[in-house]
């Protein structure tokens, strides 16, 4: 999202939003063309980010975005024609060009907010793993350590750390040598710090390389970022633990595929 964020705003900041067209098919939250009609006229401010959160900043509100599993957002001419499961239009300046927002699973959301409603949602999760400093990571390492669940489990609640999803959890279970189904409280003060350290890596480099494209990830030119070439263990499964050799297993855990290295994160 940090790599979308970088990209979107040379793109937006400045531009005057037109009249939003909004699809009849409902993503995560259901919005209408006529909630965002309070933006027409408004000058882009701002173009943020938190964890998983980006937001477009336009006047007193704006609009908050999350991409889900497959969503993805844009900048592209008008004269192009939409992909598909195109949900959200939203015309900059002199309608030549548009912030489109593109979703086939729909579990992405395009939503407004106006006043503080952006910072009573920022409230609710943890600190942002790229931008984290010293009382940030003093909270996520509490939280991590009090906790029952599994550390993989705990990084993926956006409420612990914001920002890290399945690619880079596991990353940073394997750059921490931790076995990503060890509970938290059995951690000791030095693996979780080395847990913490894992999480501000992989995302910095996750960001270096213009984030993980497996299938529908882009950045707001539409570009595919490389860093699937520079994963540890993850969608590596049978392949050789770039430090140790042994071989990279693959397993559920919460619905979800774990990646992991039996010999080095035992």
């Amino acid at each position: 999202m940090e790599t979308v964020r970088k990209t979107l705003l040379p793109l937006v900041l400045g531009a005057r939003l037109g009249r939003a067209k909004v699809s009849k098919l409902a993503l995560r939250t259901k919005i209408t063309a006529k909630q965002l009609a309070f933006l027409e006229g408004a000058v882009v401010d701002e173009v943020g980010r938190h964890g998983k959160l980006l937001w477009v900043r336009a006047g007193g509100g704006g609009l908050c975005i999350r991409l889900g599993m497959t969503g993805r957002v844009t900048v592209e001419a008008k004269t192009t024609t939409a992909l598909k499961h195109t949900h959200v239009r939203v015309p900059l300046d002199d309608g030549n060009r548009e912030l489109r927002f593109c979703d086939p699973r729909r579990f992405g959301e395009v939503v407004p907010f106006v006043g503080d409603e952006l910072d009573l949602e920022r409230a609710r999760m943890g600190p942002d793993g790229i931008t984290i400093d010293d009382d940030g990571r003093a909270r996520v390492r509490d939280a991590i350590l009090k906790t029952g669940r599994s550390i993989k489990d705990a990084l993926l609640d956006q409420r612990v750390v914001a920002g890290v999803g399945n690619i880079y959890a596991a990353e940073a279970c394997w750059l921490a040598s931790l076995s990503p189904t060890r509970a938290g409280s059995s951690l000791s003060a030095s693996e979780v710090d080395a847990l913490i350290a894992g999480i501000e890596q992989t995302l910095t480099d996750g960001v270096r390389n213009r984030g993980t494209s497996f299938s529908d990830y882009v950045d707001a030119d539409g570009k595919r970022g490389d860093n699937a070439a520079y994963l540890h263990v993850f969608q590596r499964e049978a392949e050789g633990c770039r430090r140790c050799g042994a071989v990279v297993e693959r397993f559920t855990q919460g619905a979800r595929s774990t990646f992991w290295c039996p010999g080095c994160q035992r």
